[in-house]
């Protein structure tokens, strides 16, 4: 897989969470859970034939609140290049509504960390959907995330920073956008709100998740 292999998957998986509800799999917009998004995304994985792995320990060891022994940490998903790959070479965290700095910041340092072997990661983060707030507040909501993107990744303090890319994607589940902020280096970044938020809108025709 390459990096727009990965980001017309991201794409699929805003739309399939807001758009497609599957046959048996009941997806409420209002809950959208890490896990349930992450399945998401594994299923159309699996239909374009691509390898993964779910809670994959990082090859290097992760600092730790307190005094814990730094040891590896776990990252959500994980693509490999093919089914004997030992190592993978793209990393997905998954994030749902206002989680702490800290939560993003140790994610941040895990992909910091790892070694040049990992060409790119990624988060993706869910705003579910809220029936009874404005617009404009859930436009300071969104805006208030990238921030908090931002603000954590400055705080983010590690002795070397291995070069990859990085995205950053955000799904509104109540105003059906997708945002979309992509950086050449992770070890180079300035600000996270020049992205671009698109509208989440069927196509045509709408393929059928596998086993529909």
């Amino acid at each position: 897989m390459n990096k727009e292999q990965l980001k017309e998957i991201c794409r699929q998986t805003a739309k399939r969470c807001i758009l497609k509800q599957y046959k048996y799999q009941v997806l409420n917009r209002g809950r959208l859970s890490e896990a349930e998004v992450r399945n998401v995304m594994v299923r159309i994985l699996e239909e374009r034939k691509f390898y993964y792995g779910i809670e994959i320990a990082t090859e290097e060891n992760q600092e730790k609140e307190g005094n814990v022994i730094n040891r590896p940490a776990l990252v959500d998903l994980v693509i490999y290049d093919n089914r004997k790959a030992e190592n993978p070479i793209m990393l997905i965290e998954f994030k749902r509504a206002q989680p702490s700095l800290y939560k993003i910041e140790k994610d941040f340092a895990k992909m910091m960390n790892e070694p040049a072997r990992v060409k790119g990661s990624c988060f993706f983060h869910i705003l579910p959907k809220e029936k009874k707030r404005a617009e404009k507040a859930l436009g300071r909501a969104r805006n208030e995330i990238v921030k908090k993107y931002y603000q954590a990744y400055s705080n983010v303090n590690i002795e070397k920073c291995v070069s990859k890319w990085f995205m950053l994607y955000i799904l509104d589940a109540s105003a059906r956008k997708l945002y979309v902020c992509e950086k050449q280096n992770i070890c180079h970044v300035d600000r996270f709100d020049d992205g671009t938020w698109e509208a989440i809108e069927y196509s045509h025709p709408v393929p059928p998740p596998a086993g529909d």
